[in-house]
């Protein structure tokens, strides 16, 4: 068993981890946690078979023998492009129809206030944003005792992270605006699973949710002569929640298993401050922000077969998310000119993921590992924008191996490139992803 001190020491990177936990461009949804899992096309809910299987398949971390401990970190690299950029038009229920779904728009208040005898330029230049993200992204442990397995673990499966900015030059002056969003979500998990019949194992846990959302936004005209002014709206909102997880697995034999996972979802309310200002109309807001955030349900099945048993494996997988359940929902507490409420429905829809993996022993100690994922987008082509979320139905290639050290240590690596594009309101967008992750698993 895991002493007392190990499991402090086990706690304490919990802890860290969720100060550093990371945020995915260009989606909320990536491949899921574990380099293992990962790097076989995160096709992982019939085999769950490691630490991972907190996240994967709760009934699976009572296959575990040992006490284990795992973590990983991951490098992302994204490429968003849209053809269009942010938008700069005259406020009217027209565009602020369309802002509500994109976020992708500045005001010409410049027309607004000259009763468009002036006007701004409506497009800004800049069309792609590139990144670079080096982040754990999940730690956690299998502890085995007698009548159960206690699974522990801490990881990010959802993000978002947007930093635009641009500037532009006129006959009447300048135009500077920037627009940054970061989604951060730490789940925070506990399980139990027990082998009910040979070869039969259930398990089910309860999840901590974590949701940080900040938004900030800002325009300057300059040096027009006409009409020069500053815009800009901030709010930062956190909160907690919880959602519980159930998930089976049957080991049908030596050479087939199945398994199915799900996930309750929740609605967690994070609460902060906002602020907006506009120097036009020497408009200054600030106040009590609070959100709700719909985690959506999420439910998969998947099936793992072994012809050739602990030499190659096969895996598929079918997940299912349904984003129809999201909706926005900002209430201020003292709604203004600037700051203001707004609930509605984002349309967005259920969406599928298909995955398929392959491990192949070259070794008893060494692996090697591939897999393929589909991911559809949830958005519908209204919401779509670089500064929301520039979402496509995304297709992955993965690649990645593994090793055993002795009887404690295994470490596993990952290399994946992701890519996907779409029409959206008569605009291309499109995704380039590079991402790689290390990982390192400690028997006892």
């Amino acid at each position: 068993m895991v002493t007392c001190g190990y499991f402090r020491t086990l706690v304490l990177c919990l802890l860290s981890a969720i100060l550093a936990a990371p945020v995915y461009a260009g989606g909320y949804e990536w491949g899921g946690l574990g380099t293992r899992a990962s790097s076989m096309g995160g096709a992982f809910i019939g085999l769950a078979d490691d630490w991972t299987a907190n996240y994967w398949n709760p009934a699976g971390i009572a296959q575990a023998k040992d006490d284990e401990v795992g973590a990983e970190v991951l490098y992302t690299h994204p490429e968003i492009r849209g053809s269009n950029s942010f938008a700069n038009l005259p406020p009217s229920a027209t565009t602020q129809a369309i802002y509500k779904y994109t976020h992708d728009m500045f005001f010409d208040y410049t027309s607004y206030a000259t009763g468009g005898l002036v006007s701004e330029p409506q497009q800004f230049n800049k069309t792609t944003t590139t990144y670079d993200f080096v982040n754990p992204n999940g730690i956690g442990c299998n502890i085995p005792y007698p009548a159960f397995t206690l699974g522990v673990a801490i990881y990010s499966p959802l993000g978002y992270y947007s930093d635009w900015d641009d500037s532009l030059s006129y006959g009447m002056g300048t135009i500077s605006a920037s627009n940054y969003q970061k989604l951060m979500i730490v789940e925070s998990q506990l399980t139990l699973a027990k082998e009910l019949l040979p070869g039969f194992y259930a398990g089910a846990g309860v999840a901590l949710l974590y949701d940080h959302l900040e938004r900030e936004s800002d325009k300057t005209v300059a040096n027009t002569h006409v009409v020069d002014y500053t815009y800009d709206f901030d709010m930062d909102n956190e909160g907690w929640g919880a959602e519980g997880l159930f998930g089976l697995l049957y080991q049908l034999s030596d050479y087939v298993s199945i398994g199915g996972v799900y996930r309750t979802g929740a609605t967690v309310t994070i609460k902060g401050k906002a602020k907006s200002s506009l120097s036009l109309l020497g408009v200054s807001e600030s106040t009590h922000a609070e959100q709700k955030f719909r985690h959506p349900p999420t439910w998969g099945f998947g099936l793992a077969l072994k012809p050739v048993p602990d030499v190659l494996t096969f895996t598929l997988d079918w997940q299912r998310t349904e984003w129809s359940f999201y909706r926005t929902n900002v209430i201020f507490d003292d709604s203004g000119v600037l700051l203001q409420d707004s609930s509605f429905d984002e349309d967005w829809k259920d969406s599928n993921r298909y995955r398929v993996g392959c491990e192949y022993m070259l070794t008893p100690v060494w692996s090697l590992r591939t897999g393929f994922m589909y991911d559809e987008s949830p958005l519908p082509a209204k919401s779509v924008s670089l500064a929301h979320i520039a979402d496509v139905d995304r297709k992955i290639v993965t690649l990645g191996g593994g090793t055993q050290l002795g009887d404690s240590w295994k470490f596993d690596a990952l290399l994946a490139y992701a890519w996907g594009e779409r029409n959206a309101r008569g605009a291309e967008f499109e995704q380039k992803i590079w991402a790689g992750s290390l990982g390192a698993t400690y028997l006892f």
